[in-house]
């Protein structure tokens, strides 16, 4: 009786972490608009090990954001969450409420690739405030020095190359201690390029690959955002060595699936009016 627990009972569940480490193809569900906690429930029943929350591109709040990584954590879904700036202040209260890892758009310098490292870690690598019962360990209490050593090495910090800029310093950002891999983000780079859109383009070509590359040099994982539906190009990233992707959203599959929907009844109506013009 209250003897302290073995550290391997503290271990965070973060099976996209677990995924990606090990070179296994990860697809991600993005969340913008559906907060259903039905959601991390349905992609644990159909094989999606990841969700991507995303608080850049939609109007969702923490309270919201924290009810959906409390639902992906006990379903045994890793709760992705995108931060909407590289304030400490997001950062910081992504992963105090339980996020598996904190993903940081339009890093451009190496002192915002630190400062975020700073942010997101606890001491030595940074200088995150403590806090205990975290949600990411259950809400267990576990004691400070043994807590902080876990979240540090078992939660991700993620910053996005979405640049002409980033991209050349690729292997400087995978450099940074702390740094647990990178999200490219193809639709700024793109329209950054002058080329919106157009991943076919050598430029964006070129930009990708460089930074697979620099992340193969590094020995850390690299995502691909932004062209769930370019599964040719996707698999010549995965080939290269990129783990993980944002595949599939919820406002565009469920248009997709209403669309289809549309479709069918409408064939079958055209179908039966044909009919009654024939009699």
């Amino acid at each position: 009786m209250g003897s302290i627990q073995p550290q391997s009972s503290y271990n965070i569940n973060n099976p996209f972490r677990t995924r990606i480490l090990n070179g296994q193809i990860t697809p991600l569900m993005s969340i913008k608009f559906v907060t259903g906690n039905e959601i991390p429930m349905m992609c644990k029943m159909t094989g999606i090990h990841a969700v991507f929350i995303d608080m850049e591109h939609s109007s969702l709040d923490m309270r919201t954001v924290a009810q959906l990584i409390l639902a992906c954590n006990y379903a045994g879904v890793s709760p992705i969450v995108r931060s909407p700036s590289k304030a400490h202040w997001h950062i910081s209260r992504i992963l105090d409420a339980g996020a598996a890892a904190v993903v940081i758009p339009h890093v451009e310098t190496i002192q915002e690739v630190k400062d975020i490292v700073r942010y997101a870690k606890f001491a030595p690598l940074g200088t995150r405030g403590c806090t205990n019962n975290q949600p990411a360990m259950n809400f267990q209490h576990v004691p400070t020095l043994l807590q902080n050593a876990i979240l540090n090495e078992q939660t991700m910090v993620i910053p996005m190359i979405e640049t002409p800029g980033a991209v050349e310093i690729a292997d400087e950002i995978f450099a940074v201690d702390g740094v647990d891999g990178v999200l490219v983000g193809s639709n700024d780079l793109c329209t950054d390029l002058g080329i919106p859109g157009n991943y076919d383009s050598g430029l964006y070509q070129d930009a990708v690959s460089r930074v697979i590359t620099a992340a193969n040099r590094a020995n850390k994982p690299v995502g691909i955002g932004g062209i769930g539906s370019r599964l040719d190009i996707l698999e010549k990233w995965f080939t290269m060595g990129a783990t993980w992707s944002l595949s599939g959203q919820d406002a565009s599959m469920l248009q997709t699936g209403l669309k289809k929907m549309s479709k069918e009844y409408a064939e079958i109506d055209e179908r039966l009016q044909t009919k009654l013009l024939v009699r």
